[in-house]
């Protein structure tokens, strides 16, 4: 019996421990991304578009993650914030925002790169930066939104147009809240100056 007793309590002990190792633990956040791109307003129907195929985006070293980057320019590192996440891989979350965004200024028919059907245009995206950058750890950051963009031809393989987009979006505060917010008002700016750039280089090469 004293062994038994012994062993039970032994064991709530180890439960407690447990319990209190978790419970300091801060639990994950997940932000959403929901950038905006206004529709257009210009008629195409003077030099219809045919449908597009955005390709798998492409991340830079470091943000092919669902973490939320941040960089440290005093240590020159990339770091994260803790306890904070993408829902998916962020490559994965722009594609979607890519493809809306087309959408927006007037593209038809926007294919994902899975898609089996046809598409006589490419659009190839790189994630060059997506990252807020702090000159010190307690200032307000700066949210970087990077990308590079090919247009090319499926059947010729004949580049179109090659261009590259960068916005930079002041945080109100150093909070989480805040530095997401900046992230979408910067990447709405992005994926809207990519549309504008892919939908120029689809009309200027017919």
């Amino acid at each position: 019996m004293k062994r038994h007793a012994l062993l039970m309590l032994l064991l709530t002990g180890l439960s407690a421990c447990s319990g209190m190792l978790q419970s300091r633990q801060p639990a994950t956040v997940t932000y959403v991304l929901r950038p905006t791109v206004a529709a257009t307003t210009t008629s195409l129907s003077a030099t219809p578009l045919e449908s597009l195929q955005v390709l798998d985006v492409v991340a830079s070293a470091g943000f092919d993650t669902d973490a939320i980057i941040l960089t440290d320019l005093a240590n020159r590192k990339l770091d994260v914030f803790a306890a904070s996440r993408w829902p998916e891989r962020l490559p994965r979350v722009l594609e979607t925002h890519i493809q809306d965004a087309l959408r927006a200024r007037g593209v038809p028919v926007v294919h994902d790169a899975a898609a089996p059907f046809p598409a006589r245009h490419t659009v190839r995206v790189t994630v060059r930066r997506f990252d807020a950058e702090y000159r010190t750890p307690s200032a307000v950051p700066v949210c970087r939104v990077a990308f590079d963009v090919v247009v090319a031809e499926r059947d010729s393989r004949r580049v179109l147009a090659a261009f590259s987009v960068d916005q930079a979006v002041n945080a109100e505060a150093n909070r989480m809240g805040p530095v997401v917010a900046a992230f979408e008002k910067a990447s709405s700016m992005a994926l809207g100056a990519v549309a504008d750039g892919v939908v120029t280089a689809v009309q200027g090469g017919r």
